[in-house]
């Protein structure tokens, strides 16, 4: 299969020949959009290596309140933590759009890593990464929350973004309340805060919640301009 694959994705890491053998692992296996492909708590414990399309991973506390985790697309793993320790589920996995994807067991995973631990060191360096992301979302707390949702937008445009007509697209449905979640404020704080976006003419909105970036440049330089904060680094 010939797919240039995300830089910070899994498969965009890994060497040519452990890709392909990565690749050449497990059953084929498609969702339909809004479908569930992992459940949180469920004590399965096989993985799923995207090939197309995008998912959100969430998390529902006690109290019943959702939050967006992160946004994993084609050449990323969904559902390996609980391959790796066996454990019950941490989150859940829903497809944004149609979805095609890898079935992997357990054993097979767990036997791919063994025999190739460049891609055991890849996957550790992935999941230090969305931990380094998490992290920085928690040192912007006390930025203003225009630039903070300006930065949440300018990461995932790199990470998960594609050039159209005039700009950047992000490729699937954000919510103001998925959008809130991972800047870590309140809905209604979000939505004014991107409003101010909108009305500056930095980001548009499309009749499907999609994130349409005329200028990725500005949205860097925005993202910084208030606080004196250097703009976001190309990926």
């Amino acid at each position: 299969m010939n797919h240039d694959w995300p830089s910070g994705s899994l498969l965009g890491r890994l060497r040519d020949a452990t890709r392909q053998e990565l690749l050449s692992l497990g059953t084929p296996v498609r969702y339909a959009p809004d479908s569930e492909m992992v459940r949180q708590g469920a004590k399965d414990n096989h993985a799923l290596l995207l090939l197309r399309g995008a998912a959100k991973v969430r998390t529902i506390d006690e109290a019943g309140a959702t939050a967006l985790l992160s946004i994993k697309t084609g050449g990323d793993f969904v559902g390996e933590m609980a391959a790796l320790d066996g454990n019950p589920r941490s989150a859940t996995v829903i497809a944004c759009g149609e979805i095609t994807a890898k079935f992997i067991t357990r054993p097979t995973l767990m036997a791919f890593l063994a025999r190739r631990s460049d891609a055991f060191v890849e996957l550790i360096n992935v999941g230090s990464a969305h931990l380094r992301w998490a992290n920085e979302r928690r040192r912007e707390l006390p930025q203003p929350s225009t630039t903070r949702i300006a930065r949440v937008l300018v990461d995932l445009v790199q990470a998960h973004g594609r050039r159209a007509l005039g700009g950047w697209v992000l490729g699937f449905p954000l919510t103001k309340v998925e959008l809130a979640s991972i800047a870590g404020m309140k809905p209604r704080t979000a939505e004014k805060s991107f409003s101010d976006l909108r009305n500056a003419g930095v980001v548009v909105t499309g009749l499907r919640r999609d994130v349409f970036v005329p200028d990725l440049e500005r949205l860097r330089e925005f993202s910084a301009v208030q606080v004196g904060l250097p703009p976001r680094r190309h990926l």
